[in-house]
């Protein structure tokens, strides 16, 4: 793949002129004439054709002395010619770098506005993704909430299945902090959950709990979560509790 070249500042055009010498002989011709690109070869023709003539004869010096000089003030003129054209080309090429410095510059401005553009909608992006998480949720919340009864009786076998309301839940384990059993810090974490069952399991006729936690999507956070909560519900309420964790998805 043939390399990118970037040209910001007047440097970068020499450096490139300087790799690419096949750039510079089309830059040369560009710029100069072909009467002014063949001058350098005349005048060497030129000047031979004049040493030539000093040779011949001392009788001619004058006559060609006077050529000589004619010719000089002809090359003078075709210089002075040459050097006011180069000149302008130049200036013309530093307007065109100054207009390209311009568009670059805006550019730039241009670029700076997309990518301000993109992390706007990246925000409004994350926002709406947050807000549907949030409603996925809650969808699902409310679906386990209906039917978690059902589900236990099927699955573990769980009878005499009963909810525990939160208010009912706070009440006890401020008496479990009073009494120090637990801490106001574990109090605060297992008030968290987000559902607290008692029952009866069908085979073993024991008392258990189940201590439930609900995310869309399950990450090792919410697993090391309900595994914390269901050891601090064993400690107040010395029975066995079975942790388990609902979700749609799992996170990577």
């Amino acid at each position: 793949m043939e390399k990118e070249y970037i040209i910001k500042e007047f440097e970068d055009l020499l450096n490139l002129l300087r790799e690419r010498p096949d750039y510079l002989e089309k830059l040369r011709m560009l710029i100069l004439t072909k009467e002014l690109l063949e001058l350098p070869i005349k005048f060497e023709e030129f000047r031979s054709e004049v040493n030539k003539r000093f040779d011949e004869s001392d009788r001619r010096f004058e006559e060609f002395k006077s050529e000589v000089n004619e010719r000089f003030d002809e090359v003078d003129r075709k210089f002075e010619e040459f050097r006011s054209e180069v000149n302008k080309r130049f200036e013309e090429i530093d307007k065109r770098f100054e207009e390209v410095d311009r568009r670059l510059e805006s550019l730039e401005k241009g670029q700076e506005e997309i990518k301000q553009r993109q992390d706007r909608m990246e925000e409004i992006l994350k926002s709406h993704e947050k807000s549907i998480q949030e409603l996925k949720g809650w969808q699902l919340e409310h679906k386990v909430f209906l039917n978690i009864c059902s589900y236990l009786g099927r699955h573990i076998g769980l009878r005499k299945c009963k909810i525990k309301e939160k208010s009912e839940l706070f009440d006890e384990l401020d008496k479990y902090v009073e009494e120090k059993i637990i801490s106001e810090e574990e109090e605060e974490d297992v008030s968290e959950l987000d559902l607290i069952i008692s029952g009866i399991l069908k085979n073993t006729k024991e008392e258990v709990y189940v201590a439930i936690e609900i995310s869309y999507k399950i990450g090792d956070y919410d697993i090391e979560r309900v595994i914390r909560r269901r050891e601090i519900l064993q400690k107040v309420y010395k029975r066995k509790v079975i942790p388990i964790l609902i979700g749609k998805e799992i996170s990577n």
